[in-house]
């Protein structure tokens, strides 16, 4: 009995997984575009390595923990590329996700524009430790399919702007088309063309004789399985961009309030942010935790600064 229990309680936190937010939810995006718009890939004129690391509800045994290592930059006057692999894990339960993107440049005199399309591989599954356990069933077939996965392709695209490098706009639409691809018998659920997205607008300000930026935004976002949400930013600037700060604050799907610091060395950039939850759940955990580091990595070929 008390293995049927155990079993019927994996199987639940399956479906849990399979209804999960399909995307990695950063605060960071308000200094890596990257994060949540393939359409960012290339817009500088410079390649970018990035890592970044998130701990969503630290201490909570089991939190979810989320790693991305990112690339991005242009690859001829008019194209630019981003390649993108994060890998999330929920206890027992953990997401993989691959993308490559690929932009195409506009330059509209004060407005520079970036058009892109990605395609991503994702993979779903249960720990082979769970399977492993000792209390658990190991011919159960529900653990069995969890524990070889779901698979997915889907595609996104997107666009992301600058005009005068004051005004900033973005937008990118998610599972365009999306399919399962390990169980052609298993139907996909289909959605409209623009159900799911984040759209994200902003203006950066530079404050006359004190040397520093300010850049209020505002991004709304409905992700797959989770509920619209909308995200009110303000992002500063110090000393010619080499400190940041930064403060965001998220009502909707996950109620939120998030605080930013950061600092630029020469090609290195470092970020750190906290996430305090608005919901009743933040009195069992320590918030979230997410830290990135970049480096900016010259780009050059001919045509370049056409």
């Amino acid at each position: 009995m008390k293995k049927i229990l155990l079993s019927v309680s994996f199987f639940v936190a399956l479906t849990i997984c399979l209804k999960a937010q399909d995307e990695a939810i950063y605060s960071q995006y308000l200094f890596h575009p990257i994060l949540v718009n393939p359409a960012y890939a290339g817009f500088q004129d410079h390649h970018e390595l990035l890592l970044n690391y998130k701990n969503t509800h630290a201490s909570f045994p089991g939190s979810p923990k989320t790693y991305t290592l990112s690339f991005n930059g242009p690859v001829a006057p008019k194209l630019g590329f981003g390649g993108l692999v994060f890998n999330d894990v929920e206890g027992d339960l953990s997401k993989f996700k691959a993308q490559a993107a690929v932009t195409y440049k506009f330059d509209l005199g004060s407005v520079k524009l970036n058009a892109g399309l990605a395609a991503q591989y994702s993979r779903r599954q249960l720990a082979n430790g769970a399977v492993l356990d000792p209390l658990i069933n190991p011919i159960d077939p529900y653990l069995l399919e969890a524990a070889n996965g779901s698979k997915f392709f889907s595609s996104s695209m997107g666009i992301y702007g600058e005009q005068n490098g004051k005004f900033k706009f973005g937008i990118a639409v998610v599972d365009l088309v999306r399919t399962r691809i390990d169980d052609i018998q298993t139907p996909t659920s289909s959605n409209s063309l623009f159900e799911f997205f984040n759209a994200w607008v902003g203006y950066k300000y530079d404050v006359a004789n004190y040397n520093f930026t300010i850049e209020p935004s505002i991004m709304i976002k409905r992700l797959r399985y989770v509920p619209f949400q909308t995200d009110f930013n303000v992002k500063m600037g110090f000393l010619e961009d080499q400190l940041f700060g930064g403060i965001s604050y998220s009502v909707g799907g996950f109620s939120k309030t998030s605080f930013l610091l950061g600092t630029r060395i020469n090609k290195f950039k470092l970020f750190y942010s906290y996430d305090i939850s608005l919901d009743e759940f933040q009195k069992y955990n320590n918030g979230a935790h997410e830290i990135s580091l970049s480096f900016d990595i010259n780009a050059s070929f001919k045509g370049m600064n056409k």
